[in-house]
């Protein structure tokens, strides 16, 4: 009998099923003068005003031409950066902060007082940066190198306003907040805004701790003050050459309660050019701008301020703007961007 012989093969069926993952990154992290007149009568007293036969003869035209936040970037990074979080990490800004300086504060090494700027953060090889901080770097970067431009040039109250021959102040314009100097460190009355009187005062206290003697012959002017003595050396020199030594009313800085012209008690170099080459005139270029002050009307720049080498001349801007300005061209109008102001406009 025939044999039915039944192989039955059964196949079992293998699935296989692969699972995909990504890991993002957190967010990227995101600053003038001139005229030895003006120590004999006071700015607020109109009945002392100079009159042509009063100029003294011993007043000479000047005969040279003109001279000269940190943003500490303290983000620490993190050292191991968290991969599943979208905070930001806030950035640490330091600001420069501008402290007066009070008329009772000892002064023992000016130059101790900058700014130091704080270098930003580098980070290491091991530190992930994001793409964007490329971007978000190249928007910080103008910031930075505008930094020492005040944003505030125009207003006559602001401390960092610039009057020049292109610029002027308001005839009714006084400041409000006028301090007269100490008579220890003055010429008769003498009046500036509070807070450069308070480094003036700091200043002449510093330089006579040097053994340097200083007093202000002259400090804030008012409008009328400055009609009557351009008036007066309108007279005597004309106006071509008037306009080179004196400013017109209301173009003055001395207005602004800001500028004051200093000298030596003895009197040999007063509003000459000659006192930058004395003692007090080399101490006065090197220590100033630690005070806030700086002198306004270098040497060798007439073309781009409109006045003549006066060394005798401080413009009170504040430490930081004083420091820039002094470290590198001597100009204001150059540092802060705005055009030259060689003569006036009409």
């Amino acid at each position: 009998m025939p044999r039915n012989t039944t192989v039955t093969i059964t196949a079992a069926a293998v699935t296989l099923a692969c699972l995909g993952a990504s890991i993002y990154a957190s967010p990227p992290v995101v600053a003038e003068t001139m005229g030895r007149q003006v120590q004999e009568f006071s700015p607020l007293k109109p009945e002392t005003y100079p009159v042509a036969t009063n100029v003294q003869d011993d007043v000479e035209p000047p005969l040279a031409q003109d001279r000269d936040q940190s943003i500490a970037a303290t983000a620490d990074p993190g050292d191991d950066p968290a991969p599943q979080t979208s905070e930001s990490v806030p950035r640490h800004i330091d600001e420069i902060t501008l402290t007066p300086v009070t008329a009772d504060d000892k002064v023992t090494n000016p130059r101790s007082r900058r700014s130091s700027t704080a270098s930003p953060h580098k980070p290491s090889e091991a530190e992930v940066t994001p793409p964007e901080s490329a971007s978000d770097a190249s928007t910080e970067e103008p910031a930075q190198t505008e930094s020492h431009i005040p944003e505030d040039l125009d207003s006559p109250d602001s401390l960092t306003v610039i009057v020049n021959k292109q610029r002027h102040l308001p005839a009714d314009y006084e400041p409000t907040d006028l301090v007269e100097l100490s008579a220890e460190f003055s010429s008769g009355s003498q009046l500036l805004r509070q807070e450069a009187a308070e480094a003036a005062h700091a200043m002449f206290e510093a330089a006579q701790q040097d053994g340097i003697s200083l007093t202000a012959i002259s400090a804030y002017r008012s409008y009328d003050y400055q009609v009557e003595l351009y008036d007066t050396y309108v007279r005597q020199y004309g106006a071509a050459t008037t306009n080179h030594m004196s400013a017109r009313p209301g173009y003055s800085e001395h207005q602004t309660g800001l500028s004051l012209d200093v000298d030596t008690p003895d009197g040999q170099h007063t509003l000459k050019q000659s006192f930058g080459d004395t003692a007090a005139g080399q101490w006065v270029a090197e220590h100033a701008p630690d005070f806030g002050f700086v002198i306004r009307y270098p040497e060798d720049e007439h073309d781009y301020t409109g006045f003549q080498y006066e060394p005798w001349h401080l413009r009170y801007f504040g430490e930081q703007y004083a420091q820039h300005i002094a470290e590198h061209s001597g100009v204001a109008e150059r540092e802060f961007a705005l055009d030259p102001a060689p003569d006036y406009q009409d």
